[in-house]
C-alpha cells in the first residue's frame, strides 16, 4: 500500500477545515502567551534552529502533497488530467511558454513516478520558499513570522488551487529576502525571479516590482503616493486601464479575465465584479503599516523598505484593474508579501514600548480576518 493511499479518502472540505484549524490554533497559542505582555522581548529573543517551524511545515506540507489528484481541489483536478496527457519528453526552454513547470511534470512521468509525488515536490517547494524567507528575515522569530505566512489570507487556497501562481509568487518571495542583501547575494534573487517566471509569467510583476524597489523607488513615501494614485487612475479610468494592460501581452491569461473568458465553476467563487472596495481596504493595511513605520516613526530599514515598497508597487497595479473577472489573482500577486509587511517589522524593528502585546493584538486581527473568510466561504 502507498504511503499516500492514506490521504486519498480524505476529501477537499476536511483538508481546509483541519489547515484552518490547526493554524488559528497555533496563532491562539501565540496570542494568549503575549496578549499581556508589556516588554518586547520578541525582538530580542535568541537565536534558536527553527526545528518547531521545520516540523509544522512538515507536516503541512506532506499531507496537502498527498492530496487526492480527482478531488475538489480546484485546478488539481486540471493537472491531473494534463499529467496523464503529457508526452514522455522534455521540451526545450521557450521562453513565450511556462517551460520550467512543463518540465518539471514531464520529469516525473518520464520516471514513472505516480502524480502524488509531483503535488508533494510542488507542496514541499510551495511551504519550503516560505520557511527560508521567514528564517532569513525573522532567525529569532521563524515560528511566529511562518504563522503570519499560514494563516494569511489565501495561503492555503494557493497550495491546491492556483498551484502555479502560489508556487511562482513564493519562489519570488525567496528571491525579494535575497534581494535585502547587501553583498553579491542580492544577485541571487535573479535566479529564484527565472524559476518563477518559468512556472507562471505572471510572477515577472512582483519580480519587476522587487527590482524597481531596489534600485529605483527606495523610498516608501514614494511607493504610497504611486498606490493612492493608482486609486484614482482606476475610479477614473475603469476598465480602460485593463484593456491596456491586457494587450501588452503580460500574461496570455490577461486578456480572457477581462473580456469574460472565464471558468463558470471558478467565477461562482467570484461574482462581485467591479471596484473591491472591501479588499481595497484590506490590501490598504500592509500600506498603512509602511506609511505607520517609516513616514509617521521615521524609521530607517533596507530590507522593510524592499519590502514593503514591492507589495505597495505590485498591489498598485492590481488596484488600476481591480475590476478584471479574476482580480483575485492579480491581487494574490501582492498578497503574498502581505504577511512580511506586517511581520516583519513586529519582529525586527522596535516600534513599541509594549510590542509583544501589539504583536499578539495584530496577529489576532490578522488570523481573524482570514477565519471570518473561511466561515462564510469566500
Amino acid at each position: 500500500m502507498d504511503f499516500y493511499s492514506f490521504f486519498t479518502p480524505i476529501s477537499a472540505s476536511v483538508y481546509s477545515q483541519v489547515y484552518t484549524y490547526l493554524v488559528m490554533a497555533l496563532c491562539m497559542l501565540v496570542v494568549f502567551q503575549r496578549i499581556n505582555a508589556e516588554e518586547n522581548e520578541l525582538i530580542y529573543a535568541r537565536h534558536s534552529f527553527p526545528l518547531p517551524a521545520i516540523v509544522l511545515t512538515l507536516l503541512i506540507a506532506i499531507p496537502i502533497g498527498f492530496r487526492n489528484p480527482l478531488g475538489l481541489f480546484g485546478d488539481t483536478y486540471f493537472y491531473t488530467h494534463s499529467f496523464s496527457n503529457v508526452l514522455k519528453e522534455y521540451s526545450p526552454i521557450d521562453w513565450s511558454t511556462e517551460w520550467l513547470f512543463d518540465n518539471w511534470m514531464f520529469f516525473f512521468k518520464d520516471h514513472g513516478l505516480e502524480i502524488q509525488y509531483f503535488y508533494l515536490s510542488v507542496s514541499l517547494v510551495y511551504f519550503g520558499t516560505m520557511l527560508v524567507s521567514c528564517y532569513k528575515l525573522a532567525k529569532n522569530n521563524t515560528w511566529i513570522a511562518l504563522l503570519f505566512c499560514l494563516v494569511s489570507y489565501s495561503c492555503y487556497s494557493y497550495s491546491t488551487n492556483g498551484v502555479r501562481n502560489g508556487l511562482a509568487c513564493n519562489l519570488v518571495m525567496l528571491g525579494i529576502v535575497y534581494l535585502t542583501e547587501t553583498d553579491w547575494k542580492k544577485y541571487i534573487s535573479l535566479i529564484f525571479f527565472v524559476i518563477a517566471y518559468g512556472i507562471h509569467h505572471s510572477s515577472a510583476l512582483p519580480a519587476v516590482a522587487a527590482l524597481t524597489a531596489a534600485f529605483i523607488i527606495k523610498e516608501p513615501k514614494y511607493a504610497i503616493q504611486f498606490w493612492v494614485a493608482s486609486i484614482f487612475i482606476s475610479l477614473l479610468l475603469g476598465n480602460t486601464i485593463g484593456d491596456i494592460f491586457a494587450s501588452l501581452g503580460f500574461d496570455d491569461r490577461m486578456s480572457g479575465y477581462f473580456q469574460g473568458q472565464q471558468d463558470s465553476q471558478e467565477m461562482s467563487r467570484f461574482t462581485d465584479t467591479g471596484f473591491r472596495f472591501d479588499f481595497l481596504l484590506y490590501s490598504a493595511m500592509p500600506v498603512l503599516m509602511a506609511w505607520y513605520v517609516t513616514v509617521k516613526r521615521n524609521f530607517r530599514d533596507q530590507t522593510f523598505n524592499i519590502i514593503a515598497n514591492t507589495y505597495i508597487l505590485a498591489n498598485a497595479f492590481w488596484v488600476m484593474v481591480i475590476r478584471a473577472s479574476y482580480s483575485n489573482r492579480f491581487a494574490y500577486l501582492s498578497w503574498f508579501i502581505y504577511p512580511l509587511v506586517i511581520a516583519y517589522p513586529l519582529l525586527r524593528m522596535n516600534i513599541w514600548e509594549d510590542q509583544d502585546r501589539k504583536t499578539a493584538q495584530i496577529l489576532l486581527a490578522y488570523s481573524g480576518f482570514t477565519f471570518f473568510m473561511f466561515l462564510i466561504g469566500k
